[in-house]
């Protein structure tokens, strides 16, 4: 009972988020242009072209989780700070449990990034000519880089929310955080480009899922701390 009860609060902040979001697009629009932007710039000065062959795989792989990092950032800084701006974080605390309150907004930033990693990714593929051949071994590079990005964004969006200058205080925190995660991510990438193999992504999946359970551990004890700080 307890757990389902659990469950339904999680998904309840989920909807409300999901309301909040859809009825205002702060964070799609942020994330969406942000990431195109970049992406048009990036494709631009540089093009599918302008690389050496033998240098191709390492930097449009570096690229790539350079614009989705940074594009993510720009919306997923939000998830917290939007809840003081608007004086609804006392309500919410009454409302629903701390860890109710963290799947939901953890929730809520996976869909936010899936969404611009399903906008971003084969818009960047076929502007800057980056040939996959292992198509099943990216998705499960994206998947598992989108659960690890959305804990950790989640964890230093609500020890930031209270803050002034949030949005630097958010970038100084995550960066170190995200750096290990960013560096599988593009060895991962990387792997699932030259082979079709799914062993090839393996060694930079558990580093990934490593790093992302350790972090989703330490939120769910870190995060009742923060939220009633």
């Amino acid at each position: 009972m307890r757990a389902s009860t659990l469950l339904s609060e999680i998904l309840a902040v989920l909807a409300k988020e999901l309301t909040a979001e859809l009825r205002s697009r702060v964070a799609l629009n942020a994330i969406g242009l942000f990431g195109l932007t970049t992406l048009i710039a990036v494709a631009y000065q540089i093009g599918p072209y302008q690389i050496q062959e033998q240098d191709r795989p390492h930097l449009l792989s570096a690229l790539l989780w350079i614009i989705l990092f940074f594009a993510a950032t720009s919306g997923l800084s939000r998830v917290f700070v939007k809840e003081e701006d608007a004086h609804t974080a006392k309500t919410l605390r009454l409302a629903a449990r701390p860890l109710a309150v963290l799947g939901g907004k953890y929730l809520f930033n996976l869909l936010l990034l899936l969404a611009l990693y399903a906008l971003i990714v084969p818009l960047y593929c076929a502007l800057m000519g980056y040939a996959v051949r292992g198509v099943g071994g990216l998705l499960l590079v994206l998947v598992a880089g989108a659960v690890a990005l959305a804990a950790t964004t989640t964890i230093v969006a609500a020890i930031i929310a209270r803050a002034s200058g949030s949005t630097t205080l958010f970038a100084i925190l995550s960066v170190p955080l995200v750096l290990p995660l960013l560096v599988m991510l593009i060895q991962g990438t990387r792997a699932a480009a030259a082979s079709s193999e799914l062993a090839v992504v393996l060694p930079a999946l558990q580093g990934v899922v490593s790093l992302g359970g350790a972090v989703m551990i330490v939120s769910v004890y870190l995060f009742p701390v923060v939220w009633h700080d």
